[in-house]
Parts: structure tokens; C-alpha cells; sequence
């Protein structure tokens, strides 16, 4: 028995999640039915937790303790089948946490704002110079809708980002992967609000 789509909050290879505890979630493949689990999260060489085996059919648990933001890391399953006995190991699930400080401060254009006025599209631009990263991430968000350029290739694939909330309790950010697009050298970031 093996267990397959392995899913972390829903999702596969989560790049930015808040910080807090993961629910994982997998299928599983080959067998009758699953008798017990166990469950082995990591990150770099070191250990974050260990299941242990778990008796049971339930395709989904959560970890017992939050993991810290930032932390790229990954997990692993093996099933025990009706005949309890254990399958292999599964492939493992990547998942990267997002920020929970923002240290960072709101851009916003050259004007009061009057909220009853239609305003033309805010353009920021920012020129930097940087050396080239084994890793690189944006995080980004704004009060209403953006699209984000950097070195020419737009962010992401999703239309009317951040997505619609009520401002006053929440605000969405999005996480970019942009290690392949950052050069060495000159850099610059566009973003359209």
C-alpha cells in the first residue's frame, strides 16, 4: 500500500502559508484499506516531528506543534494495509511557511485620497542592484489589485490579486518564487496597482 497526492493545507507544494500547524492529507493506492499511518516531517537534516505509527483509516491528521515561518520543508508517509503490513515510503511533499512579521512599510502614490474619486493606475518602480541568490522570494500584497513585474516576467499566474477581502481585518499577500529571475547586477521590480 502506498499513499499518494500527498497534500499540505490543501495543497500541493505550498509556497508562503502562514505560519501554524500543517494539515496533511494524502490518497492511498494498492491494498484494501488502510490500517495505520506514520508520518515524518523534516527540515534541512533536521527533524519536526514524528507520528509514530498511528492506528487507523483516517487519510488526514495535524501536526501537534506550529512550524516556524520561513521554514522549507518537507514530509513523508507509509501505510500498513488490511494484512497489516507496512508499505514503502512515500515521495516527499515540499511545503514553504510565509512571514508573520511584516517589516515593511505601505507604498502608495503622490495624493490624498478621496475615496469617492476614481483614481488612474498607481505605477511603482524600483531599480536595485543584488547578487545572485540561492534563494530569492517576494512577498507582496496591497489594498486592492496589483500585478508585479520583475526583470520583465510578470508574477504568478492569477488575475485580480490579492483577492477580495475586507481590508480592516484582513489583508492576503502573495509569495513568488523569483530565484531564476533575480540577476546579478542591475534588477527592477514593477508593480501596477
Amino acid at each position: 500500500m502506498q499513499a499518494t497526492n500527498l497534500k499540505t493545507n490543501h495543497l500541493s507544494a505550498p509556497l508562503g502559508m502562514d505560519a501554524g500547524t500543517l494539515f496533511l492529507s494524502w490518497q492511498c493506492a494498492g491494498g484494501v484499506r488502510q490500517t495505520a499511518y506514520e508520518i515524518e516531517v523534516t527540515a534541512g537534516a533536521g527533524t519536526l516531528w514524528t507520528s509514530g505509527k498511528v492506528l487507523g483509516s483516517g487519510m488526514h491528521t495535524e501536526t501537534p506543534a506550529a512550524v516556524p515561518p520561513k521554514t522549507q520543508g518537507q514530509w513523508r508517509i507509509r501505510l500498513w494495509d488490511e494484512n497489516d503490513q507496512p508499505g514503502a515510503w512515500s515521495e516527499a511533499a515540499f511545503f514553504e511557511m510565509g512571514i508573520t512579521k511584516w517589516d515593511a512599510s505601505w507604498i502608495t502614490g503622490n495624493y490624498s485620497v478621496n475615496k469617492k474619486q476614481r483614481y488612474p493606475v498607481d505605477c511603482f518602480r524600483k531599480a536595485f542592484s543584488a547578487e545572485k541568490a540561492r534563494k530569492a522570494r517576494l512577498y507582496i500584497t496591497a489594498c486592492g489589485l496589483y500585478e508585479a513585474v520583475l526583470n520583465g516576467q510578470r508574477m504568478g499566474d492569477f488575475i485580480l490579486t490579492p483577492g477580495i477581502t475586507d481590508y480592516n481585518k484582513r489583508i492576503q499577500y502573495q509569495t513568488y518564487d523569483v530565484t531564476d529571475l533575480l540577476k546579478a547586477g542591475d534588477n527592477v521590480l514593477t508593480v501596477q496597482l
